[in-house]
């Protein structure tokens, strides 16, 4: 008889003690990061800092693991039992608890800190997206919408600033973007959504295709004004007074869920609207530009934060992995091929974590020139583009780091957080399209181009300023929107590439005073 040797021994209990001891704020990199970006504020800060990482770091970092298995992902029920539609949105008890906890951390409240907001929404962004951090910028986006035309708006929108910013009676409201349609994509300028007036408000007829976290209060919908041509920005209730809790929707239907290959813990859907009641807000010919300058650029800098945090918490995991893991007499950190793996990892963690918290600081404090603002606006889609680029990269490296055991969903988050950069690859524009508006950006530009980059990029030489601007100029003289061609294809490629060199040396020159400081 062969007797079948098993090691019985062995546990992989050093490393999920280590794991699970980890806290996202105790990261000298981080730290130091975050005491640039606070400056006098810090110490006082870091304080309310402290408990709000506990949190996310133990409590909530176990239930986003358990309410992110698949049998536990949102559900839609269309009809009670006495026929009546309700399209209830049925989410795991841990997922509904969260979501309620972290909105009553008021984060967006004139109350908080300089920057506490921002940071802790940082923070969450290490569990993943997590049904969490997508209705978080909504709401944020919605917030600066309404207050950007605050003087303008009717008191029902006001009432709707009140309950997502500091919240009505300890209940916060959640905010929501419906721009996709299905024959647009990200060109909202195809919007056919109708808009009908009725009154002071609207009407809205029609069919939007990809609408994240339909369990929200409140949405910012694109439509198109009927009779025009003009597509206008409009602010959505869910439910009209005293109809949520009878499950009674303002005048739409969900049709379905989407089933997604990341980010699955958010309910995204498709919608009918069917006469729901909306709030027009700016002005009614510039909808396109209040979405994209208002509420998508917001987006895109928290995607920025998302892949920092994503890569951060991959890269601790993975340094700590390599630490216990022995393989072939050795550790796995001990072998020069992934060592050198692990270093690039943690680099472009940090390299991206200072970036964000450095460009969303630039945003912030825009002095209202006009230069400064539009150099922002290019930065900010550059991050996203290249940001969320490497992060899909890199988690995929950080997966093999683990061998076989980085394939297992249930050994480590970080293939669910692989599957949710993925996301955020496509989310608020994919690479083409962002590049294309890049582009399109410089051809209007009314600066000349070594203004532009010597405002974008204050870590250039004025040789290398002037070579950049050189070629920049060479490339776009090349109709890279135009049908394409072997010729406009080539500078296409160049011109991506171009950017990225552009992008990552500005993110070295950001990290390098902190580039030696260890993260665990």
């Amino acid at each position: 008889m062969i007797k079948v040797q098993k090691n019985e021994q062995y546990t992989f209990d050093e490393f999920l003690e280590s794991r699970a001891a980890l806290n996202d704020l105790d990261n000298p990199f981080l730290q130091q990061v975050l005491k640039e970006f606070t400056g006098n504020g810090y110490d006082e800060l870091i304080m309310s800092l402290k408990p709000f990482s506990e949190k996310l770091s133990y409590d909530w970092r176990r239930a986003t693991a358990e309410y992110a298995r698949p049998e536990n992902h949102p559900k839609i029920r269309h009809f009670d039992a006495y026929n009546h539609r309700i399209d209830r949105i049925i989410r795991p008890q841990e997922a509904v608890q969260i979501t309620q906890e972290v909105f009553r951390e008021a984060v967006f409240s004139e109350n908080n800190l300089p920057y506490e907001g921002i940071i802790k929404r940082y923070l969450l962004q290490g569990n993943g997206e997590a049904g969490i951090s997508c209705p978080l910028v909504c709401t944020d986006g919605l917030i600066a919408l309404i207050e950007a035309y605050y003087d303008e708006v009717p008191e029902a929108v006001r009432e709707i600033h009140r309950h997502v910013k500091e919240g009505i009676n300890g209940d916060f409201g959640i905010g929501a973007q419906y721009m996709t349609e299905m024959q647009g994509g990200s060109n909202i300028p195809a919007n056919v959504l109708k808009a009908v007036p009725d009154g002071e408000v609207y009407r809205l007829y029609g069919h939007k295709f990809f609408c994240s976290a339909v369990h929200s209060d409140y949405a910012v919908v694109t439509a198109r004004i009927e009779g025009t041509d003009d597509v206008a920005t409009f602010i959505v209730p869910s439910w009209l007074p005293g109809n949520k809790e009878k499950e009674i929707r303002n005048h739409y239907e969900i049709n379905r869920l989407k089933w997604k290959l990341g980010t699955s813990e958010l309910p995204s859907g498709e919608i009918e609207y069917k006469g729901a009641l909306a709030y027009q807000i700016g002005q009614q010919n510039k909808g396109v530009a209040i979405a994209v300058s208002i509420v998508l650029t917001r987006s895109r800098l928290d995607i920025g934060f998302g892949s920092g945090a994503f890569m951060m918490r991959a890269a601790r995991e993975a340094k700590l992995y390599a630490g216990f893991r022995d393989v072939f007499g050795r550790k796995i950190e001990q072998f020069p091929m992934a060592a050198a793996q692990i270093a690039d990892l943690e680099y472009a963690a940090k390299r991206t974590v200072a970036t964000a918290f450095n460009i969303y600081k630039r945003f912030d404090s825009m002095d209202g020139s006009p230069l400064k603002a539009f150099a922002n606006r290019e930065m900010i889609l550059l991050q996203k583009i290249y940001a969320s680029k490497e992060t899909v990269e890199k988690l995929r490296l950080a997966i093999s780091l683990f061998g076989g055991n980085g394939a297992i969903e249930d050994f480590s988050d970080i293939p669910r957080l692989f599957r949710d950069s993925m996301v955020n690859e496509l989310w608020e524009g994919p690479r083409n399209v962002l590049l294309a508006q890049v582009y399109r950006d410089l051809l209007k530009s009314k600066w000349p181009l070594p203004d532009v980059l010597r405002e974008m990029f204050p870590q250039l030489s004025e040789q290398e300023l002037n070579n950049y601007a050189k070629e920049i100029e060479s490339i776009a003289s090349i109709n890279l929107v135009d049908f394409p061609n072997q010729e406009n294809m080539r500078a296409a490629r160049r011109w991506e590439a171009l950017w990225e060199e552009l992008f990552v040396s500005y993110q070295e020159y950001v990290t390098k005073p902190f580039e030696d400081l260890p993260i665990l």
